[in-house]
């Protein structure tokens, strides 16, 4: 396969370049790949060559020689093959840049940035990202288990902690593995409860495991999108919650609340914020510590709780 793939690319590098048709004899002598013992067999090597290029959109023409030359040779029109000249304006080199700050590939892919901000009319991406860290946590302990087995098509079972109830041990089709808004997450199909869902990485217990050999499963066809991660927040989900801040983080969740808030014993101010999703609302609040205290609503305010005796949990069976 390895050869195959080494002598397309040699005719297509061969055809593109040449600055007249190349005749079957000439592409076999001067191409690498083509030395095979018998002409017949070289026909047959190359015909189907040329078929998969062309299957593959690369436009391999036929042309005589010249004006008084009916013999027939073969080239690829660069005018026709060759991808036009990239001209990112300045918010998409800023993304660019962006994404390579994130992934820690500015080492790696920064020179190709550079060469496309000469083509930009607007302001260079580099200078319009902050210079400080996203802070964006792209790595995860199971990560890489859970990538080759959604490669491999293999099937997985882990420890899972959900928000509300006890950790049970899930059975799991790993469909993708995504990263939004700051967090990993595994979407695949639930063996134990026979349909898709969504599972954060930072909620698996202990070791991820494989079970069965791979292409034990086939992906689903629709693939995976923002929805499938992030689902819209239930209709009963309450719209605001009322926290207490200390004085230290006060000025951080008025960024995030309605009106100035009103002061409560102890030097602390209350503000009403607005929740959106419950989950994520309380991975915000548990940020804060002591510092910050969810007051209602109760149904809320007992998920905070549940969520906070789970990490203690965590904490003391990875000291014991």
């Amino acid at each position: 396969m390895i050869d195959r793939l080494e002598r397309l690319v040699n005719l297509v590098i061969a055809l593109r370049e040449t600055r007249r048709p190349m005749t079957a004899d000439e592409i076999h002598d001067r191409v690498a790949g083509y030395d095979q013992d018998t002409h017949e067999a070289f026909r047959r090597t190359f015909e189907r060559d040329k078929a998969d290029l062309r299957a593959l959109g690369v436009p391999v023409t036929t042309a005589p020689l010249g004006r008084w030359d009916d013999t027939q040779g073969y080239r690829i029109d660069p005018r026709s093959y060759d991808l036009p000249s990239v001209a990112l304006s300045g918010s998409e080199l800023t993304a660019l840049a962006l994404a390579l700050q994130v992934t820690g590939l500015v080492d790696e892919a920064g020179a190709g940035l550079r060469k496309l901000e000469v083509d930009a009319d607007e302001p260079a991406a580099e200078r319009l990202v902050p210079a400080a860290p996203v802070g964006v946590d792209l790595s995860h302990p199971v990560s890489a288990v859970l990538l080759e087995a959604q490669l491999s098509r293999t099937v997985v079972r882990f420890d899972y902690a959900p928000l509300e109830g006890r950790t049970a041990r899930r059975t799991v089709d790993p469909h993708a593995v995504v990263h939004r808004r700051g967090r990993w997450y595994l979407v695949g199909r639930d063996h134990e409860r026979r349909g898709r869902r969504v599972f954060r990485l930072d909620r698996i217990r202990g070791r991820v495991t494989t079970v069965g050999e791979s292409e034990a499963f086939e992906p689903p066809p629709e693939g995976v999108t923002v929805d499938d991660v992030l689902p819209q927040p239930p209709a009963d989900a309450p719209s605001d919650a009322e926290v207490d801040a200390a004085p230290s983080v006060g000025w951080l969740v008025a960024r995030r609340a309605h009106g100035d808030g009103r002061p409560v014993p102890g030097g602390w101010t209350r503000y009403t914020v607005p929740v959106g999703d419950p989950d994520r609302f309380v991975g915000w609040a548990l940020e804060y510590g002591p510092e910050l205290r969810v007051r209602g609503p109760a149904p809320l305010r007992r998920r905070v709780i549940e969520q906070l005796r789970s990490l203690a949990n965590a904490e003391a069976a990875v000291e014991d």
